[in-house]
């Protein structure tokens, strides 16, 4: 299973591909890991019958071990995490890319 972060999923977008993707049972194949600008160490959501604890969504070495990271932040953070996100991983992956997408 892939472990994929979440980042933004409290706000209009994310909220939205929350319910879709319990809808969709998405979940049952993935190990969701969320997190928070602001409220980290707050009990996360149990999307797919996982507990735990928000992540700091500014945690690069948490953010690394990921395989896949879904942000619905907005552009800010992407800008500002994005570059530092890819320097840090460019010594382990070479094929680290960026898909935007716009709902």
């Amino acid at each position: 299973m892939k472990n994929v972060g979440f980042i933004g999923w409290r706000g209009m977008v994310g909220s939205v591909l929350m319910q879709r993707m319990v809808e969709e049972r998405d979940f049952d194949a993935i190990r969701p890991v969320f997190f928070s600008t602001s409220q980290l160490g707050q009990a996360a959501p149990s999307f797919g019958g996982t507990t735990g604890t928000l992540q700091d969504a500014f945690d690069l070495e948490a953010l690394k071990a990921l395989d896949i990271i879904v942000t619905c932040q907005g552009g800010d953070y992407t800008n500002e995490i994005y570059p530092k996100l890819r320097g840090k991983r460019m010594a382990r992956f070479t094929g680290l890319t960026q898909h935007r997408l716009c709902a």
